[in-house]
């Protein structure tokens, strides 16, 4: 885990925010990839070593335990960076069930060219504390990322339509179907895996009268009585 400036650009090309301005990032690197946490300028960090394991930790606190902002994103913090801990050794994972006649669904290679979220956020102008230069150099770095990883996949699923719906699968998420009727779902990022999961499952709700849909992990309705005539 390394801290670096946030932002990286140390004269943004416009002013950012007051609570951004003097923040860092946290980089938690693993065996299964590399999670960014940023670090709000009022959140220190302590570091420390475990006396049975000799095990590195880290602590946070904050300048002011009065003020509701800095409390909040005092857990907020910890609960990123605990998750950046597990994403990067040893990965997140959520499962969604089908249920429904006809219900199913498939991985298979995609076509379309993919981009880097990173490539995504700094074409759309997002990333202006960046130079010119700098700018051009990490879309070059998100590129080859997303050329290093493999070939591109998508979802096609069957949920009741005329038609498949065909769902690319975004850059550090991988797919599986052990079975036609259950998707898997890994990723290091905790937030983007619980994104997709919801993209997916908006396709079709699961609903109250004969409880079909897409569910995700153990999620379970109450099922409705339908109304007699």
């Amino acid at each position: 885990m390394t801290v670096l400036d946030f932002p990286p650009q140390p004269r943004p090309t416009r002013p950012l925010s007051a609570l951004m301005r003097k923040a860092k990032t946290l980089v938690f690197t693993g065996p299964k990839g590399e999670i960014v946490v940023p670090l709000h300028h009022f959140v220190n960090t302590n570091w420390g070593e475990d006396a049975e394991t000799k095990l590195r930790t880290i602590s946070f606190s904050i300048e002011d335990e009065n003020s509701k902002l800095q409390r909040g994103i005092w857990g907020l913090t910890r609960a990123l960076c605990a998750n950046a801990i597990k994403g990067v050794e040893e990965g997140h994972e959520v499962s969604l069930r089908l249920v429904g006649v006809g219900y199913r669904a498939s991985v298979e290679p995609d076509p379309l060219p993919r981009k880097h979220p990173l490539e995504v956020e700094l074409e759309r102008g997002r990333g202006h504390w960046y130079a010119a230069d700098q700018k051009q150099t990490e879309i070059d770095r998100a590129k080859r990322l997303v050329e290093s990883s493999g070939q591109n996949e998508r979802l096609n699923l069957r949920l009741g339509y005329s038609h498949p719906v065909l769902i690319p699968i975004p850059y550090g998420i991988k797919a599986q179907t052990p079975s036609p009727t259950v998707i898997k779902l890994t990723s290091a990022n905790k937030e983007n895996l619980g994104q997709f999961a919801q993209t997916i499952r908006q396709y079709r709700k699961p609903e109250p009268y004969k409880g079909k849909g897409i569910f995700i992990g153990d999620e379970q309705i109450k099922l409705k009585t339908p109304k007699k005539k």
